[in-house]
């Protein structure tokens, strides 16, 4: 399974919109991997994950063939992962020659920022696209352009709302297993409930740790500390062993951490540093 970080970062992106801070005016300069844009993920260039603001960057960037996309994931409503105006156009008017069909999947409060988009175009064209809503500890089998199966489990994220808003996803194609876990903060004891009924072990896991090396401490988001605990439970109760590949990604400015401070400090750890463009094979 190919897994690709197509974005790492915030939804203020690093180095920030409008953000003079000296983190941001530090990426500016050296540029490279400390440029960070919105966190967006791609399996096997067939499963996208998340559809932020970004995406038009990412699709040129990494010249992955967006058009062709049939399964995309939803993480949940906020608009660093999920830009439905530019969804929209994907529509009969907008996109020509393009025979394929995507399946949408997310919470029912993202469903109501998807009807949202086709009401600012006036335009309600849904020939191309149908929309289905997951619910906390649902599982889906897809089959996506490339003609490989999927199973995805839907697990509830402590961001957002905290009403079941937000959720992250484990991926399996029967051989590999990967947790795209973004945002979140450390989680619910009914996810860590809900994951082990799920029944998988974990080959990659991606944490949000948009805190960083900092000691900050929120319902919504991780840090670097977090990330560790979060890694120690999940080998604890198997899901998890000393092969999964742990990474920490969805940095902010705020995180007060450069790309190189933040991967000395994750590989001590026996983790990684995420950045833009990443590719693994699980």
């Amino acid at each position: 399974m190919k897994f690709q970080h197509l974005g790492t970062a915030a939804a203020e992106r690093i180095p920030g919109i409008f953000c003079k801070c000296d983190l941001c005016k530090y990426a500016r300069k050296v540029g490279g991997k400390e440029i960070r844009t919105q966190s967006q993920a791609l399996v096997d260039d067939a499963v996208l994950l998340d559809f932020p603001g970004d995406t038009y960057f990412h699709f040129i960037k990494e010249d992955f063939d967006l058009p062709s996309i049939t399964q995309l994931f939803i993480t949940h409503w906020h608009s660093d992962h999920f830009y439905g105006e530019d969804l929209a156009y994907r529509m009969d008017s907008y996109a020509d020659d393009n025979p394929t069909h995507m399946d949408v999947y997310g919470s029912e409060t993202v469903k109501g920022f998807y009807e949202r988009a086709f009401f600012l175009e006036e335009h309600y064209d849904y020939s191309k696209l149908t929309y289905h809503a997951l619910h906390p500890g649902d599982a889906v089998t897809v089959t996506a352009g490339n003609g490989k199966e999927y199973t995805v489990h839907a697990f509830e994220a402590r961001h957002g709302h905290h009403f079941g808003d937000c959720l992250f996803y484990g991926l399996t194609d029967g051989r590999s297993s990967l947790l795209y876990a973004h945002d979140t903060a450390y989680f619910y004891d009914s996810t860590w409930k809900d994951m082990e009924e799920a029944g998988l072990k974990y080959d990659y896991v991606s944490l949000d740790c948009t805190h960083g090396l900092t000691a900050m401490n929120s319902d919504v988001h991780m840090n670097f500390a977090d990330n560790l605990r979060v890694r120690d439970r999940m080998v604890g109760k198997g899901l998890a062993d000393s092969d999964t590949i742990f990474v920490s990604n969805h940095f902010s400015h705020h995180g007060d951490a450069s790309y190189e401070q933040m991967q000395a400090a994750a590989v001590k750890e026996g983790f990684i540093s995420s950045y833009d463009g990443m590719v693994t094979e699980i």
